[in-house]
């Protein structure tokens, strides 16, 4: 009995057909979870500090990446973009880029990874700047509660360094904080203040911020005795000082106070009149700092008596 070729392919049709459908999706689904790797390639976006510029833009980059086929398929909307940013610090002319698989931003929850870049180490061509290294100076007032003095400030770092175009750099020798007022100070006390870079204009410095740290002592009053009348100024020829010792009153910071001595100190008599009723006016030289007085501020003159 013949039977013709076309009635056993038109026989049972539906279900040969359903088969032939699902042998084609056991085969896409075994090939999704097959791995492959592909290529795609990505451009260098390079962030160049302000007032900086490219001189020529950098070469593209090939990636190469691995996974399952069903995970490569969810790529093909990601960002083909690497983004590197140059250090602000850079003085240099030429940046070299180190590029490493966790630069290249893939799409969060697909499980591949970067099998290979190309190339690895690209050098960035930058116009060409200076840098300078200049103190900075600060802008900073503080105001101690009453009964304290500033003892001290010091500044961290105390140099910034500029980077820019050697004519804008020629003419800065110093850069400054931005003003700042630190009141009602009653110990020690640290501040983080920005530096002002308002008429630095292109020029970038580093660091941006400084920390200004000090402390105040408490202003203490003393009393020394018997600080010798070291010397005496012109005019006091035939004269002679009724006493040759006083008692000085010291003011000031604590840790200076209680350092004094007598030989911290010296005392001078300046002449007032020689007639009835002259006498000697009292100053007294002191440690910078320091607030002193004699105690009496004045002394009696009587004249020498000869030998005869």
């Amino acid at each position: 009995m013949r039977v013709s070729l076309g009635g056993l392919v038109a026989r049972n049709w539906p279900i040969k057909l359903a088969a032939v459908f699902f042998a084609i999706m056991l085969y896409i689904a075994v090939a999704a979870q097959q791995p492959l790797t592909q290529s795609f390639p990505l451009q260098l976006a390079v962030t160049v500090p302000p007032g900086r510029s490219l001189r020529q833009e950098p070469p593209g980059v090939t990636v190469v990446i691995a996974g399952k086929g069903s995970e490569i398929l969810k790529l093909r909307s990601f960002p083909r973009v690497i983004r590197a940013a140059i250090p602000d610090t850079l003085s240099a002319s030429v940046w070299r880029v180190h590029l490493q698989p966790s630069d290249v931003e893939l799409p969060k929850g697909t499980e591949v990874q970067v099998a290979e870049i190309t190339p690895r180490e690209i050098d960035v061509l930058l116009d060409s700047v200076a840098s300078k290294d200049v103190k900075i100076v600060p802008l900073v007032r503080v105001e101690a509660e009453s009964g304290y003095v500033l003892r001290g400030l010091s500044l961290v770092p105390s140099v910034a360094r500029l980077v820019g175009p050697e004519k804008s750099l020629a003419g800065v020798d110093s850069v400054s904080t931005v003003p700042v007022s630190i009141s009602a100070v009653a110990g020690p006390f640290f501040r983080t203040v920005p530096v002002d870079t308002s008429l630095l204009g292109v020029v970038h410095v580093s660091p941006q911020e400084v920390r200004v740290a000090g402390e105040v002592t408490a202003i203490v009053e003393r009393s020394i005795d018997a600080v010798p009348i070291a010397a005496t100024a012109s005019g006091f020829a035939g004269f002679q000082l009724a006493q040759e010792r006083v008692s000085v009153s010291v003011r000031g910071p604590e840790s200076k106070v209680n350092t004094l001595t007598r030989d911290s100190l010296r005392v001078v008599a300046h002449l007032v009149g020689t007639g009835t009723g002259g006498y000697a006016r009292l100053t007294v030289t002191a440690p910078p700092g320091i607030v002193a007085r004699a105690r009496p501020d004045s002394v009696i003159l009587k004249r020498r008596v000869g030998r005869g």
